[in-house]
């Protein structure tokens, strides 16, 4: 069994490129371990393909959704798909454009290598565009950015706090410590440059709520505490950082369990995905080939028997696929919704309505309440979950945003390629193609303003791809 590297996706035989992150495959980015590149998050939103926090795959219907981007896009390995077998992913996090008030652009300067700059929620450039790389600002009001190849850290007003003289550094986590990586390894500094954890780590991860941190040496991950200690010594072959709930999840022997924070096995490694648990103290696995749900103790719930499934919504539902069919069911496995359709999206952010098709060979989208009663009639091409009481759809004149009336909201112009959903604070990104293949972004309020007068080469890569995927 292969996976690759880049994204950690499980390889179809003989295959060319990864089917999930898009990346052409050779002896460098193929093991036979999912080595997920860590994106340093909070929870552990764990699965045998994309583990990574706020790291999303999509299901046919997300799939679809996407499709006119994929192509017109030449980021395709930025964005997170997946084949139609594929489940769908954990509940949405939320996520906001402007953290801290402020989001990266990069700016055309007329040479081969455009740089970044912030702007705030009115357009206006806050922090001149002069950095190689950049991150979103993180609670602490500092980000990190890459500049003249070496890494430090800028305050709001764009002024270095930490200068730059790191090979790599990620955002702070809790406790006020940041990972960054000196001398070909990672170790970690304070807020104020001060070194606390020597560089001794292939790779490592902020530190979480409980105090323990994720990290790799010689291909085996394992938790250091704050004195950069190991709690849990180096073992697993993959693992992710501890969540809100105190449990992390661990890959070891080909299969997926979950450990507390003594390192104690919360249920032995048995899985072939791992989902967080939601609300309902359920979570969504998968196990050869076929999806169910199990509680804290890692006991059957609902024994595996969908070819596709969701973890459950706040509303006590989840999205199944049986017999080639959608339906909703809820947690004693009884249908509340029953599986009538060719595609569908979980329901949406405050958990009224669910995108549908019920016949993909018309291919026409509508949205459908808590009892299955069509609100919306099927009548687009396209359709996308609704945020903040804003869905992004598609019909024959092309992109339009709608309320949960099925009212127009606002049309973008008929040059606008494709759209994202809205964020929480209120924005969305519009996409347009130049004649020569080149994209631009513009970013859009719920009023179909512009937000500023130009139009970037690129957003928050780390916004943007959630952007493009949750839907």
């Amino acid at each position: 069994m292969l996976f690759c590297r880049t994204c950690g996706v499980k390889l179809p035989e003989e295959a060319s490129y990864c089917p999930n992150c898009g990346m052409e495959l050779n002896e460098e980015n193929i093991g036979d371990t999912p080595e997920i590149p860590q994106s340093l998050g909070k929870h552990a939103y764990v699965t045998e393909y994309s583990p990574s926090y706020k790291k999303w795959r999509l299901s046919a219907a997300h799939f679809l959704f996407m499709i006119p981007l994929l192509i017109i896009a030449g980021f395709i390995g930025m964005v997170v798909t997946a084949l139609v077998a594929d489940p769908a992913v954990p509940a949405r996090p939320e996520v906001e454009l402007f953290c801290e008030g402020l989001t990266p652009v990069m700016v055309d300067n007329g040479t081969d290598q455009p740089l970044w700059g912030y702007i705030n929620g009115n357009g206006e450039q806050v922090i001149e565009a002069r950095f190689d790389e950049v991150s979103d600002f993180g609670e602490n009001g500092y980000a990190a950015v890459c500049y003249a190849g070496h890494w430090g850290f800028i305050d709001r007003k764009g002024e270095f706090v930490i200068q730059p003289v790191y090979e790599a550094a990620q955002n702070f986590g809790e406790h006020d410590y940041a990972p960054i990586k000196a001398n070909g390894s990672w170790g970690y500094i304070d807020e104020t440059g001060a070194l606390v954890i020597n560089p001794q780590f292939d790779s490592a991860c902020a530190f979480t709520e409980n105090g323990l941190a994720l990290i790799q040496i010689g291909g085996k991950y394992g938790y250091i505490n704050r004195k950069g200690i190991y709690v849990i010594e180096p073992q697993y072959d993959n693992a992710q950082s501890f969540g809100v709930d105190g449990y992390a999840a661990i890959y070891t022997f080909g299969k997926w369990g979950m450990i507390d924070k003594s390192g104690e096995y919360v249920f032995n490694p048995q899985f072939d995905a791992l989902y967080p648990f939601t609300e309902n103290g359920l979570a969504l696995v998968e196990k050869d080939g076929a999806y169910g749900y199990i509680n804290l103790e890692g006991i059957y719930a609902i024994a595996p028997s969908y070819e596709q499934a969701y973890p459950f919504g706040e509303n006590g539902l989840a999205l199944v696929k049986s017999n080639g069919k959608f339906g909703f069911i809820n947690s004693s496995n009884t249908y509340v919704i029953e599986p009538v359709f060719d595609l569908a999206l979980p329901f949406d952010d405050d958990n009224s309505l669910a995108a549908v098709c019920p016949d993909a060979e018309s291919g026409l989208w509508g949205y459908i309440d808590y009892y299955g009663k069509y609100v919306i009639d099927p009548s687009f091409e396209q359709a996308g979950s609704f945020h903040s009481g804003v869905a992004a759809v598609k019909d024959d004149e092309g992109w339009l945003y709608i309320d949960k009336g099925g009212k127009e909201q606002f049309r973008p112009d008929a040059a606008c390629a494709h759209v994202t959903r809205f964020t929480e604070d209120g924005y969305a990104v519009l996409f347009y193609k130049e004649e020569d293949g080149k994209l631009l972004y513009r970013i859009v309020n719920k009023k179909g303003q512009f937000v500023g007068d130009g139009d970037f080469s690129m957003i928050s890569l780390q916004v943007l791809v959630q952007l493009l995927v949750l839907d």
